[in-house]
């Protein structure tokens, strides 16, 4: 086995040389981004569960506040794409969910390429198809067309994930880089609070590098642990400082301003999520069996039973160096789950596509495992095999592109535009649910 720490130029055990590689990525980049823009809402839209996409969007327009936890982080982000000359400002929305999904796939390919490293030249191709699987998966698809936090979410837990894999190796960064971990960290946390599970992650493998002993080199004294560790510490409080936006902007009286988290008690309210707090593990017991029994549901919905046996084989035969970040990544999975199963919502399974994003990894982990089999028998069916896994993972891609397009759904709008007019002038207009209100 070659060593993984060797540098990847062209270097076939790294999977393939850096224009391979540099291709592959564009392929994907360009297959899913192409599906995305051709599926993506062209404004404010009830479709794909998106109800939240007129609350985000007149926070995000107006630099207000908006519902609980208040996602700084997207608000602020969001701003970029504010500035595009193109169509409505949520249509700009739902093309940064896209872009967000397009690169938590890119991810996704460079995590199975990293850890399929020095097992030969086929890792680019089990890379290029997780990252496919990811991006044409139903539900991240459903939330990568409309202005909504999700798949942001799902890149910085991919992101938080890799720092965690290179913790985890043993390895120790530079300072900057453990600043740069830490600020992303708590960025991350800014856009939405489940990416938590992802940090906590991170953290602890943090901690483990800075204490564990060394190869030759002994143990590290507590002392130097904590001055490492000071850096990560620093880090995130930067990154959550992003909620200072919440006071700042609502001392402003934006229009969009819920809570009003100017003092304490506002700002704790937004940043809880105390109107939603009773939701969270809320689920009547009575429930969760069906619900168990739909998450099951859900996910082969996602990658077909091919996908789904290829997933469970890459989390227990593939990358056998890497067992460490296996378990913690099936934790993960497993907290992201239990958090969706609980949550007492119909809309709660979008809290399951980080877990996705992470069963994508092991579908390429077990992509690369049966490639690897099959070359070690008969080299000449390789690429045979490869088409095989790629026709039985990506087949479903048009019917799933029927089924989440948005590209046509006007009905927000619609009642919108009905509803001011038939107002009065200067009238207040209170309505009955988050879904009208939004």
């Amino acid at each position: 086995m070659e060593d993984r720490q060797q540098p990847s130029s062209g270097r076939s055990g790294q999977g393939g040389g850096r224009l391979p590689a540099l291709l592959a990525v564009a392929g994907v980049a360009g297959a899913i981004g192409t599906a995305y823009a051709r599926t993506l809402a062209p404004g404010i839209t009830w479709a794909n569960g998106g109800a939240d996409s007129g609350d985000l969007a007149a926070a995000a327009v107006t630099l207000g506040v908006a519902h609980p936890s208040g996602y700084p982080t997207y608000l602020l982000l969001a701003q970029v794409f504010l500035l595009l000359p193109l169509g409505e400002p949520a249509y700009r929305l739902a093309l940064f969910s896209a872009v967000a999904a397009v690169l938590a796939a890119l991810a996704v390919f460079g995590l199975v390429r990293e850890l399929c490293a020095g097992y030969g030249t086929w890792a680019l191709t089990a890379a290029g198809l997780a990252a496919l699987t990811f991006g044409f998966a139903p539900l991240p698809w459903s939330q990568a067309v409309i202005a909504e936090v999700y798949t942001l979410n799902a890149l910085f837990a991919a992101l938080i994930l890799w720092a965690a894999l290179r913790r985890l190796r043993g390895g120790q960064p530079a300072g900057r880089t453990r600043l740069a971990e830490g600020a992303l960290a708590g960025l991350a946390l800014g856009n939405h609070l489940t990416v938590g599970l992802a940090v906590a992650l991170w953290a602890a493998a943090a901690a483990w590098s800075l204490y564990a002993p060394q190869p030759g080199k002994g143990g590290h004294s507590h002392a130097a642990g904590w001055m490492r560790g000071g850096r990560e510490a620093l880090g995130l409080a930067l990154g959550l400082a992003i909620y200072l936006y919440l006071p700042l902007r609502a001392a402003a009286d934006p229009p969009v301003n819920w809570g009003d988290p100017r003092d304490w008690e506002g700002f704790w309210w937004v940043v809880s999520g105390a109107p939603y707090r009773s939701l969270a593990f809320g689920l009547p017991a009575g429930q969760l069996g069906g619900r168990v029994s739909a998450w099951a549901g859900l996910l082969l919905r996602q990658f077909g039973p091919a996908g789904v046996a290829l997933g469970f084989a890459g989390l227990l035969y593939g990358a056998r160096a890497e067992r460490p970040f296996l378990l913690a990544s099936a934790l993960a999975a497993a907290g992201w789950s239990l958090f969706a199963l609980a949550y007492s919502t119909a809309d709660s399974s979008a809290y399951l596509i980080p877990a996705y994003l992470v069963f994508a990894i092991w579908i390429g982990l077990g992509a690369h495992a049966a490639l690897a089999w099959v070359g070690a028998r008969r080299s000449r069916l390789l690429a045979p095999a490869a088409l095989t896994l790629a026709l039985v993972l990506l087949y479903r891609a048009p019917g799933v592109a029927a089924e989440v397009d948005a590209s046509h759904d006007r009905r927000a709008s619609a009642f919108a535009r009905a509803a001011l007019a038939a107002a009065p002038p200067r009238a207040i207009v209170l309505t009955s649910g988050d879904r009208d209100t939004f």
